[in-house]
């Protein structure tokens, strides 16, 4: 199993109560995150895909929480996904939400099998119980550090958070961050990959212009870098 990701209770998070305590440091992590504005509608910009040193150009849009589109001349249909997907998870994490409509629709409570004179290095974990997916934060020092992710039907997967900077309104954004790729039961890890993004400000909005991927593939360590420019808002 991975470590840490299951309770003396069963199921992830089973049986707890909210705890307030638990509902204010989720609460106070979110508010430090940079997202969108609320009337942001989207951006579309020029998109250069270096895929190991083999180059391809095109355009891209996005439309938060509604549509990502990418085109990109010479590049196969499971490429054009690829790109497309890890423009679309970006734009899901800035998109404007709320505390209420998003993490505080759960049900709060910290993890009743960490010990507090022993504290885990990157801090107290929080388990989010009632969604559709088992979810579990750590956070330390106001921020999020790691997030644990469990799909029944697909994967188990945990986001470890190396590096925040800040947006020019003083917000933070994720800079750096690992992904790895568990089996359902836990005993394996499948996959990882490591992301580097980097930001400019267009009009006053703090868009993409760059996303580094490294990634394991058949015996090798990958990477393709993901450049925009031009943008529009």
């Amino acid at each position: 199993m991975i470590p840490g990701t299951e309770t003396k209770k069963g199921k992830q998070g089973a049986g707890l109560m909210d705890d307030p305590a638990a509902r204010l440091i989720i609460r106070e992590a979110h508010g430090r995150m940079y997202r969108w504005p609320e009337q942001f509608a989207g951006y579309r910009a020029n998109l250069t895909l270096n895929d190991e040193g083999r180059i391809y150009t095109g355009r891209m849009s996005l439309v938060p929480r509604k549509e990502t589109t990418v085109e990109l001349d010479g590049a196969d249909a499971a490429l054009h996904e690829w790109v497309r997907e890890r423009l679309w998870t970006q734009g899901m994490h800035l998109a404007y939400s709320t505390f209420e409509e998003g993490d505080g629709k759960y049900v709060l409570s910290f993890d009743p099998e960490d010990d507090p004179h022993c504290p885990h290095p990157r801090g107290r974990r929080v388990f989010l119980t009632g969604g559709r997916l088992d979810s579990w934060y750590r956070i330390k020092d106001g921020q999020y550090t790691q997030i644990g992710r469990l799909n029944p039907m697909t994967e188990r997967r945990v986001n470890t958070i190396e590096r925040c900077d800040h947006a020019p309104d003083g917000k933070r954004y994720s800079r750096h961050y690992v992904m790895t790729y568990f089996t359902l039961d836990g005993q394996a890890v499948i996959g990882m990959e490591s992301y580097v993004n980097d930001y400019t400000d267009v009009r006053g909005i703090w868009l993409p212009s760059c996303r580094r991927i490294s990634f394991g593939e058949r015996g090798s360590v990958k990477t393709r870098l993901i450049e925009l420019s031009e943008h529009e808002v």
